[in-house]
């Protein structure tokens, strides 16, 4: 609820990112998208746990995870390049993160404004639930599962996840930490317009201290956004019929946090650095 309130807290809001997009060329909507999938991605691979302990035995926990990513000056500005009647150099203009779009001179007077900034936001905020099963032969399974619908303008919002953790201290003896490995993907679907997918594989460590536990990992990710739509401003010549797939720049990410267990109740928060910085922290119940 908190994910689809931020983001959709009205149908006027949502129209007017998609009319941004629907007036982007293939050549700009990538630069002023990507900052958005670059923070978008680095929330949804985070978060996924906070130890590397896996016994072999009962686990089922709920977790709520919350996820920001830092939005730089950086994020708000790409060089996009005016319709084909101006001049084709580029122009620094707003990204979704940034504030009023550049505004060109042309033939016979004519002006043009490239698209408005949509999200004026130090920090690109994101609520996950989380589903964590196991311990079978040292592994558990990981789901998270967010559907948001109704009658109003507002798209339908869809994300589902699932990972596997694997523990391998047994195959070692007298380790000083806990290590684990675990894959994971995810989907998470914007109406009709927005379909973004997510992989990640990380390796972690963790050493516990009676009632906390800090531990820390690498991780390898990539991640994906497809963006189709009909471009309203598209010559006469021109296909308008826009289907245009384009990566995340995250790649590699270091994480580092700690995990207080209180009996059912775990709380746990770490920070995550790479392409992007993301703070996550999260509130579990489960043994």
């Amino acid at each position: 609820m908190a994910l689809s309130l931020f983001f959709f807290s009205s149908a006027n809001a949502q129209n007017q990112l998609e009319d941004a997009i629907k007036q982007m060329s293939t050549e700009n909507v990538t630069g002023y998208m990507q900052p958005f999938l670059n923070g978008f991605a680095g929330n949804m691979n985070s978060g996924f746990a906070g130890t590397a302990k896996i016994d072999n035995k009962l686990t089922f926990r709920i977790d709520a995870i919350g996820m920001a990513t830092v939005i730089g000056s950086a994020e708000e500005e790409y060089n996009a390049v005016a319709p084909s009647h101006f001049n084709q150099q580029t122009v620094r203009t707003a990204t979704i993160f940034g504030d009023r779009g550049a505004v060109i001179q042309g033939p016979e007077g004519l002006t043009y404004q490239f698209q408005n900034g949509q999200l004026n936001l130090d920090y690109l905020p994101l609520v996950a639930p989380q589903l964590t099963i196991g311990n079978i032969f040292h592994t558990q399974l990981v789901f998270r599962f967010f559907t948001y619908s109704d009658d109003s303008e507002a798209p339908d919002i869809d994300m589902f996840g699932i990972g596997v953790r694997h523990g391998v201290n047994q195959y070692f003896k007298n380790l000083p930490v806990d290590l684990a490995i675990g894959v994971f993907y995810q989907t998470f679907n914007i109406g009709e317009m927005i379909d973004t997918r997510f992989f990640a594989i990380n390796g972690m460590a963790s050493r516990k201290f009676s009632l906390l536990t800090l531990y820390g990992g690498v991780q390898y990710e990539n991640s994906n956004m497809n963006l189709i739509y009909t471009y309203s401003g598209a010559a006469a010549d021109e296909d308008a019929d826009i289907d245009i797939e384009f990566r995340s720049d995250n790649h590699i990410r270091g994480v580092a946090g700690v995990n207080l267990s209180l009996g059912l109740l775990h709380l746990r928060t770490d920070v995550n650095l790479g392409k992007t910085s993301i703070l996550s922290a999260a509130v579990g119940f489960g043994i």
